[in-house]
């Protein structure tokens, strides 16, 4: 499966999952090393989106594209699972647990999740201490072009 992460250039290659280490998620606690993937480069962008202004959407942000093999991926997640709530600001402490765990049980390198934005989307959640980190292939490191009708100030 190929997967996509938007970042400023500077961390595009950094998959140590140091940034959501520092700072909670949606699908881990703070302290828990985690790195956060979408199954497209569209639905990178939209998390990315919600998360901070179009302004600071500068061009210094890139994107990553990586394969990760099928097999390597826990797919049994689905959204029937998850609490009525799942989707709420701030995260709740179901998807949390839920991420924490995947990281903490260690059996799989990924997890696909539901996308909190557009839940047809999936995310992929990777941990970066997995014993087949090293199995993840770099396709491609890429700047971000966006149109410019999305980050213009609009008097929003």
């Amino acid at each position: 499966m190929r997967v996509f992460r938007i970042a400023k250039k500077q961390y595009l290659k950094d998959l140590s999952g140091e940034g959501s280490r520092l700072f909670d998620g949606r699908w881990n606690k703070k302290g828990m090393a985690m790195l956060y993937f979408s199954d497209s480069l569209s639905t990178s962008l939209l998390e990315v989106l919600v998360h901070m202004d179009f302004k600071h959407l500068t061009n210094d942000f890139g994107y990553i594209e990586i394969e990760i093999p099928d097999a390597l991926i826990d797919t049994r997640l689905k959204l029937k699972n998850l609490d009525e709530n799942w989707r709420d600001n701030s995260p709740k402490s179901s998807t949390i647990t839920l991420g924490t765990e995947f990281i903490k049980t260690n059996k799989k390198l990924a997890l696909k999740v539901p996308c909190a934005i557009l839940p047809m989307a999936s995310n992929i959640l990777i941990n970066p201490r997995h014993k087949d980190i090293a199995k993840l292939k770099i396709i491609k490191v890429a700047d971000l072009d966006i149109d410019s009708r999305l980050v213009l100030d609009r008097g929003l």
